[in-house]
């Protein structure tokens, strides 16, 4: 059975992941790491979800945790990883990043750990999005070469980063393509909204065309986690991977 690490458990995407992961058959919760002085620390998994007792408690120091864990998986944020690379690094386990936010200086750290162990960075674990992403290319190398560009993203009222990391990955999905001009982002938070995505072409002839991706659910989300973590310890070689490695 592969033991997952969740590092940022307590959080609102770590707390989605322990949900869904705390009855698998294959795969089992080996720790939860939470921040230090966090009411969470040295109680049972169990205070996150419904069940029952679990038999995990919740750690608030990520280095050590390596014998119960195959690979970690990474809630938290990208200060938060600076915080925790060196634990990482002594732990040596494959980690999947499912935050965002990443600047220069974070990726340039998630690069020096890839040399050591394998590394997904997975803004969106949705199947979907991958396909997404895909039309997109196709759209812009067909429509936009003149055309102007929008983004417009929703998600729910708590999410932080503004544009979300799959705005990000559009947006460079569009360069990819070749699209030179500049890309206009629109980031909205309300509600529940779970995530949604939408690119307009608008072209100098008066038309527009637009691309759009609505997640309904979790199930999709859901899929994508089992997929990375299933996908990611098959490697053996340390590299930096991404999305369409694993849903190619």
């Amino acid at each position: 059975m592969t033991r997952v690490g969740i590092v940022g458990g307590t959080g609102k995407l770590g707390r989605d992941i322990v949900k869904m992961l705390i009855d698998h058959k294959e795969i089992s919760i080996g720790a939860v790491v939470t921040r230090k002085g966090s009411s969470f620390v040295g109680k049972d998994l169990s205070t996150l979800t419904d069940n029952g007792i679990a038999g995990v408690v919740i750690e608030d120091e990520l280095l050590g945790t390596g014998d119960k864990c195959d690979l970690y998986m990474d809630c938290t944020s990208a200060d938060s990883f600076l915080d925790n690379y060196d634990a990482y690094v002594e732990n040596k386990r494959p980690v999947i990043f499912a935050t965002t936010g990443f600047e220069p200086v974070h990726m340039d750290k998630i690069q020096q750990l890839a040399e050591r162990v394998p590394v997904v960075v997975c803004p969106n674990f949705s199947i979907g999005v991958y396909k997404f992403l895909k039309l997109i290319k196709l759209a812009a190398v067909e429509f936009g070469v003149s055309a102007d560009i929008d983004i417009i993203e929703y998600h729910h009222k708590f999410k932080k980063d503004k544009p979300s990391g799959t705005a990000l990955a559009i947006a460079d999905a569009l360069r990819d393509s070749g699209f030179e001009r500049d890309i206009t982002m629109h980031s909205v938070r309300a509600g529940n909204i779970i995530g949604e995505h939408h690119v307009q072409l608008t072209t100098d002839d008066n038309e527009r065309i637009e691309i759009s991706h609505k997640a309904y659910s979790r199930e999709g989300f859901s899929k994508g986690v089992l997929e990375t973590i299933h996908w990611i310890m098959q490697k053996e070689e340390a590299g930096l991977y991404g999305i369409g490695d694993i849903f190619r």
